[in-house]
């Protein structure tokens, strides 16, 4: 009994003069069951080697803080599971946000993706529509956003109804010509 005494405190005597011997003695001590224990709690060999070997470097950074090799070990199990129980609280919150994510571009892709491309046509159509020709224009507006039909719109602008007919199908025509699938909707979809 007396010996593991005295070899425990020379230990600790050489762990606190910072000898790199002694620290790879401790490391070699304590890092198998220290990974055992961080495995238990994370579910994941690479991270629990991770977390360990984190601690041991902020073991090396504070050395000379321990006066035994009993303070170290407290020190690094208890560091080992606060690192732990950080990185599950890390990582049940990084799931939360991309079950969130997920849920939110669910909801906003169907009927979203469809509005934000209905805008984005309806602007370039409405573009396309204030270029044209000015009988043209106002056949076309006439039409297609106050619903009037080929007689109504030639009452209201004293035109003949096959001259209103001709503006509609050219301005068709023009849109459609003009009218292209641009790179611009293409983050959209």
């Amino acid at each position: 009994m007396r010996n593991t005494e005295n070899l425990t405190n020379e230990k600790s005597k050489r762990l606190k003069q910072q000898k790199i011997p002694e620290f790879e003695e401790v490391f070699h001590l304590f890092n198998p069951s220290l990974c055992f224990f961080a495995r238990r709690m994370v579910n994941d060999a690479a991270i629990a080697q991770d977390i360990v070997t984190d601690v041991f470097v902020k073991l090396w950074q504070k050395r000379s803080d321990f006066k035994t090799v009993y303070a170290a070990k407290a020190f690094l199990y208890i560091s080992t599971r606060n690192a732990c129980l950080n990185h599950n609280h890390q990582a049940q919150y990084q799931a939360r946000v991309r079950e969130n994510i997920r849920q939110q571009s669910n909801e906003v892709e169907p009927g979203g993706m469809n509005e934000a491309i209905h805008a984005e046509v309806l602007r370039q159509v409405y573009t396309i529509v204030n270029d044209l020709p000015e009988k043209c224009k106002e056949v076309m507006l006439l039409s297609y956003t106050k619903g009037l039909d080929c007689h109504e719109i030639a009452r209201r602008m004293r035109l003949s109804v096959h001259t209103v007919r001709n503006q509609k199908n050219r301005g068709v025509h023009l849109i459609k010509n003009r009218f292209r699938f641009s790179e611009e909707l293409v983050p959209i979809l």
